[in-house]
Parts: structure tokens; C-alpha cells; sequence
């Protein structure tokens, strides 16, 4: 007599793994990963024999990814894996798998979702101001900052109960927000917000990561949208942003609380908090803003530190090196990137000067001086708020110190390629203002950049979009003080 047919056994390494949940989690970090790709058919025998667990257990797993979105079941056809438009994208589980599988687009994408709802929830707080919600938010504003200052929380060790509690507090404190603007929507999606906090301070503070950064100094590129890695210690200006949130809302102030929480989400943007748009919402916010509301003991760091951001100078960028590496083209684009204007240094040349780079005659001192001073005239003209990106080929040191007279804080970006690929490049041209002819010249005269000279050296070579985040990155990096 045969008797009932049994399910496979699981062994004993199945057994570790063979809770629903964990075959829940395996399939969807396979799924999200792409391991499993779109329209894949997934039986429960199949499931059974991979995750070596019980029928029943493998039916519940393919249901509650069915839940979320990841697999479509169907009678007859089973489960079929789907594309990620179909997924449940606010599902916490997966956030949590694409956080493990690709953090840099899932923190993109979260970061988007916060930039629309936090400043609307600011602004929603301050009209409502609820007695409770005000509490709360200055009081954790308050512990924020203290915690933020605590001597031990850039240690990787003794630190870490710091760092947790800093962790808690800030997420208590965007919570609150979102409950305190009375939209049931908003503060459903408080849980991915929270998510995003965490995992810039879970797996991506720096502090965590500086034996690698020992073993491999190169950093990674970012530019203006880019989420910034959390930083050893929080940034001091971020701290008196949450606190000019939280009290903002305290005094009603709804178009300064929604300008607080703005400039809190361009902060963690690489160069995003020198927006003008945002310092001008900023400046506005604090016209309103009455500073006696603070503490007394947090009145002068406020005001200091605001100060600071409102009137920080915009160093004009010269974009430099010989002809051919691209000035023309990374200019504009980095011009756009910052949101400052940008001036072609060539057509500050007087006629002669054009006349004699076409017919291939080399420019001496004389003809050069002119140039010069015109384009160190237009900086100079530059406000310490508009910023300016100017093209000029800088090739010598004291042509720099000429435009250093006009603007000591102007700051270099010198475009670097070899001398074959420069002739290369112009030679192509139809129409450019040297000919072919001096690039050998301009390779002659070229003095690179010195350590003492304010600016940085970039392979011209890279794709454009790589070289305007790599000085974004430099840029932002210099207003931080760092």
C-alpha cells in the first residue's frame, strides 16, 4: 500500500531559512535585483525546490509578493513576475530591497517624494498650529541639536548610542511634522520618509566608511541632485535649519516653515542649498521670522548661522585649459547646473586679437593684456549673490593673478587633456577661433595649476555631465568649509 505523497523534507540549512518571511524577502531582493526578470513564471514547485519549504509555505510567500506587487497570480498561468511600474512602491519591504539592491536611485526617488510633501506638510503645520505638534517638533529640534554636538558622535564605537538616538529623534521629528499638518495622506507616507532618514545614517554615514576611504581615496561623484553620503557629524547649518522649521510652525509662520523645510532637503543635495531660488524663499521666511521666539541660549548660533548661508558669496568660476578641452561646452553646462549666468571669455577679444588667432599668429603679452583685463572686468562686475561661470584659457599663472586682482575668491577649473587630442579636437572644427596650428603653442605656455592656487584639475576626456558633478561636488564642498 502507498502511502500519502509527501512534501520534499527540509534539511537543516533549510530550516534556518524557511520561514515565510524569509522566503518572502529572498524572492523579492531576487526580483527587485533583477535576478528574476520581468514575465518569469514562478510555480510553487519551483519555489518549493529553491527555498526548500513546504508547499503551503511557498503558496503564502507568492501571495504576499502578489500583495506587493512584484508577482500577478493568475488561475491556470500562476505567478508571473511584473515590471516595476506595477510593483507597491511605498510597500516597506520594497523600499527595504531596493535600498539593498540600488540605494542611490531609491534614495533619489525618496528624497523627490520628501522635497513635495515635507515643505506643503511645513506650511500645513504653521496654519494649524496644534499646541501638541508644537511641542514636540521644538523640543526635538532642541535635542537635535545637542545631540549633534556631543563629542563622541563622530566615533564609530562610542558614538553609536549617540548616533542611534540622533536617528530616533530626527525621524520622530519629520513624523511629527507630517501628523502635525492634519493630512491623513501625508502622514501615511511617513514610513518611506522615515526609511530614507534612516538609511542615509544606517548605511551611509561617513563616519562608517573611512578605512575604505583609506584604501581607496578616490570619491564618489556627485553633483548638485545627487544625495549626499550622511556626513561624519551632522552639518552645523542643517541642526538651525530644523530648528527654524519646528519654530516657524510654533509662530504660524506658514511661508517660512515651507522655506525651513525646503533648505533642510537642499542641504543633503550636493550644492542644491546655494540655490538662489532657495535663499531668496529663505530670506523672505526670515523677514517674518522673529528670532526672540528662540531660546535665549540659541538665539546668537541662529543668527550666525543663517547669516552665513543668506550672505555666502558665489565665487565666479573660470573654466580654463587649452584650446580644444571643452570650455565651451562644460561651461554653459555647469553655468546651468549652478544657476548663474555664463560668459564665452573669447568674445572679450578685440577684433585684432580674433583676427590674429584665425590666421594662426600667436598672441604675445601685449595683445593678451587687454583680453584680460576685459574678462577680469566682468567678474569683477559679478555680484557676491549672482555668481558667474567665464571661459578663459588661463594657460599662465599670472595670467590668473590678473583675473585674482579683479576677484581674489575666483576659482579655477582647468579642463586637462594631452596635446594630440586637443590638435585632434580643433582640427575637426569648422569654425573656431584659433587655428589648428597654435595648439602646440598653447601646450608651450601651459602652467598647471599650483596647491596654492584656488581651483582643481579634471580629465576633459570624461562625459560632461561627470565633469560638472565632480566641481559641483568641489564647490559645495568649499562653501561647507570643508
Amino acid at each position: 500500500m502507498t502511502g500519502p505523497e509527501l512534501d520534499p523534507p527540509v534539511d537543516s540549512e533549510d530550516a534556518l531559512r524557511g520561514s515565510t518571511a524569509k522566503v518572502v524577502e529572498r524572492l523579492g531582493c531576487q526580483i527587485v535585483e533583477g535576478g528574476k526578470p520581468r514575465d518569469q513564471h514562478l510555480t510553487v514547485e519551483a519555489v518549493m525546490h529553491e527555498c526548500g519549504v513546504t508547499r503551503p509555505m511557498a503558496r503564502e510567500a507568492l501571495q504576499t509578493l502578489h500583495q506587493k506587487g512584484l508577482i500577478n497570480l493568475q488561475p491556470r498561468i500562476g505567478a508571473t513576475v511584473q515590471a516595476l511600474e506595477r510593483w507597491d512602491l511605498l510597500d516597506p519591504d520594497v523600499i527595504a530591497w531596493r535600498l539593498e539592491v540600488a540605494p542611490d536611485s531609491q534614495m533619489r526617488s525618496l528624497t523627490e517624494l520628501r522635497e513635495v510633501i515635507e515643505p506643503r506638510a511645513a506650511r500645513l503645520a504653521a496654519l494649524s498650529r496644534s499646541a501638541e505638534i508644537c511641542h514636540d517638533l521644538t523640543s526635538q529640534a532642541r535635542t537635535l541639536l545637542a545631540l549633534s554636538e556631543d563629542e563622541d558622535f563622530a566615533e564609530p564605537l562610542d558614538g553609536a548610542a549617540v548616533r542611534q538616538r540622533f536617528r530616533d529623534v530626527d525621524a520622530a521629528f519629520h513624523r511629527t511634522l507630517l501628523a502635525g499638518s492634519r493630512n491623513e495622506l501625508f502622514l501615511r507616507l511617513s514610513h518611506p520618509v522615515v526609511m530614507a532618514l534612516n538609511h542615509r545614517i544606517d548605511r551611509d554615514w561617513a563616519g562608517g566608511h573611512q578605512e575604505e576611504m583609506v584604501v581607496s581615496p578616490a570619491r564618489a561623484v556627485v553633483g548638485a541632485d545627487t544625495v549626499q553620503s550622511y556626513p561624519t557629524r551632522p552639518q552645523p547649518i542643517a541642526m538651525w535649519l530644523h530648528m527654524g522649521l519646528a519654530y516657524a510652525v510654533d509662530q504660524g509662520l506658514a511661508a517660512a516653515a515651507e522655506a525651513f523645510a525646503e533648505a533642510i532637503l537642499a542641504e543633503i543635495r550636493g550644492g542644491r542649498l546655494q540655490d538662489p531660488v532657495v535663499l531668496d524663499h529663505l530670506r523672505a521666511g526670515l523677514d517674518q521670522f522673529n528670532t526672540n521666539g528662540l531660546p535665549a541660549a540659541h538665539r546668537a548660533g541662529f543668527q550666525e548661522a543663517l547669516a552665513s548661508l543668506i550672505r555666502a558669496r558665489r565665487a565666479p568660476v573660470v573654466v580654463m585649459g587649452a584650446s580644444g578641452c571643452g570650455k565651451t561646452t562644460v561651461g554653459p553646462y555647469l553655468a546651468e547646473s549652478l544657476r548663474v549666468p555664463f560668459e564665452e571669455g573669447d568674445r572679450f577679444h578685440p577684433r585684432r586679437n580674433l583676427e590674429s588667432l584665425r590666421n594662426g599668429t600667436r598672441l604675445d603679452d601685449s595683445s593678451s593684456s587687454p583680453w584680460l583685463a576685459a574678462v577680469a572686468g566682468r567678474m569683477r562686475a559679478a555680484g557676491s549673490e549672482e555668481g558667474l561661470v567665464i571661459t578663459c584659457s588661463a594657460l599662465r599663472r599670472i595670467h590668473r593673478e590678473m583675473l585674482r586682482v579683479a576677484r581674489p575668491d575666483a576659482f579655477f577649473v582647468h579642463l586637462d587633456l594631452d596635446q594630440d587630442l586637443a590638435s585632434a579636437r580643433v582640427a575637426g572644427r569648422k569654425s573656431h577661433v584659433m587655428a589648428a596650428s597654435l595648439v602646440s603653442s598653447q601646450f608651450e605656455d601651459l602652467e598647471p595649476l599650483q596647491e596654492d592656487e584656488a581651483g582643481m584639475t579634471v580629465d576633459a576626456t570624461l562625459p560632461v555631465e561627470r565633469i560638472v558633478a565632480e566641481v559641483q561636488t568641489e564647490l559645495a564642498r568649499r562653501t561647507r568649509g570643508g
